[in-house]
């Protein structure tokens, strides 16, 4: 799969993740933060 068709497949996944019509707004912001901070990533 070349470098292109990978971001676009990203970009998609985090769009459906990010903007979604289940959880608030509020709610999946802080899903996102606690994702983060238990695999560890720093801003």
């Amino acid at each position: 799969m070349r470098t292109s068709e990978r971001q676009k497949l990203f970009n998609a996944f985090y769009k459906s993740a990010r903007y979604n019509d289940v959880l608030d707004e509020r709610t999946t912001l802080f899903l996102h933060l606690a994702s983060a901070m238990a695999l560890g990533c720093y801003p």
